[in-house]
């Protein structure tokens, strides 16, 4: 029986500073302070443009739960696209999956309000 599969898209848009946003999604050091499940994570940035940010991350929130997502950042005429895309794998995630729904809701916000 294959595992079940989750998935979680987040988008947002704000009037943060690109650099800023980008600076604290490279790092992966302090996600502790705006993301609901991660803390610190090894962040591989795919690609990196002045206009356009893209990187991904592998964790494990919950024991026997496999969490892959990607981050995206761009230009959106005076506005900055957030995107957030989370695949989570794993029989606990039939447990999971509301709770972490309710705690990411925010997510993006707490990003900003923590710049």
């Amino acid at each position: 029986m294959r595992r079940p599969v989750w998935t979680l898209d987040l988008v947002r848009d704000t009037n943060a500073p690109l650099e800023q946003v980008v600076r604290v999604l490279s790092e992966g050091t302090a996600f502790y302070l705006w993301h609901p499940r991660l803390k610190v994570v090894e962040v591989c940035v795919q690609l990196r443009e002045s206009a356009y940010f893209k990187a991904n991350y592998k964790s494990h929130p919950f024991p026997g739960v496999e969490e892959q997502g990607i981050f995206e950042v761009w230009p959106d005429g005076e506005r900055l696209l957030l995107i957030h895309r989370a695949t989570f794998k794993g029989w606990p995630v039939l447990l999971m999956m509301g709770w972490w729904r309710v705690r990411s809701r925010r997510m993006w916000e707490c990003l900003v309000e923590s710049l």
